[in-house]
């Protein structure tokens, strides 16, 4: 048994699996808990020997027990969360964008599983996502994925422990701001039409007393902020094909900085 792994070329389709398993447990739409075990299995078996002929030779070969496979294993695996989750921070835009309408416009009792991740989110942030998500098949994202992830090999080869960790700290940074500006930038023109609505009824309220401004406020602030969502939506494939291409730069850039040197 311990020849049989000791043999070079099968120990390097183990750890090429082993990162591509890192990547489908966190990148959409990979990582959605409807597909069956087998079925990632099955993906991440026939995508690790497609990218056999790219990836280069294994510097050493890991001894043959727990301690140092454990070491393998994990560091391969954390190279593999690294890049999902990068792109799990792309569609988490569009989840925040959701909740902040749904505040607004009253939706935010109303809730919703999300089938990629199994968590409960809101009927917007649902709606948004999956838009986005098949905007992103649309458009060949899920091939960009697999081709960053190719591009890990190179910049990163396997068993190479000097990981980037200040590069990485960076490019999380500039995701993150860039999550939240994106996601009040979709929706702000939204949030402030509602906001000039709840103004106008609470004009109307202190003008007209006996006006019961609450019986129709309800409907009337869900019916603005429906035709609001409804205009906003004709710009939503523009503003996701921006997004898609700078998160495409950003993990490209990222993927190309893993190696410390």
């Amino acid at each position: 048994m311990q020849q049989f792994f000791e043999d070079p070329e099968l120990q390097k389709f183990f750890l090429v699996f082993v990162r591509l398993s890192g990547l489908v447990v966190f990148a959409p739409p990979f990582m959605n808990p409807r597909l069956s075990v087998q079925m990632k299995g099955g993906f991440v078996f026939f995508l690790a020997v497609a990218m056999m002929p790219v990836v280069p030779a294994l510097p050493r070969i890991v001894p043959y027990n727990t301690i140092d496979l454990a070491f393998a294993m994990a560091s391969e695996v954390l190279i593999g969360f690294i890049i999902g989750f990068s792109v799990r921070l792309l569609f988490t835009i569009y989840e925040m964008a959701g909740e902040f309408v749904d505040k607004q416009v009253g939706f935010a009792m109303a809730s919703l599983v999300d089938p990629q991740t199994d968590v409960t989110v809101s009927i917007l942030g649902s709606m948004f996502m999956n838009l986005a998500l098949f905007i992103f098949i649309k458009v060949g994202g899920h091939l960009w994925i697999i081709e960053a992830f190719a591009g890990s090999f190179r910049s990163l080869p396997l068993l190479q422990g000097d990981l980037n960790i200040d590069g990485i700290h960076y490019h999380m940074g500039e995701l993150f701001m860039k999550i939240f500006s994106s996601a009040l930038g979709i929706v702000l023109p939204i949030i402030a039409v509602v906001t000039l609505v709840y103004v106008a009824q609470g004009f109307l309220v202190r003008t007209i007393p006996q006006l019961q401004i609450f019986v129709i406020g309800f409907i009337f602030t869900i019916t603005i902020g429906l035709t609001s969502i409804q205009i906003m939506l004709k710009n939503f494939y523009p503003t996701s094909l921006e997004l898609f291409e700078f998160f495409k730069h950003r993990i490209w850039f990222m993927v190309s900085h893993l190696n410390h040197g």
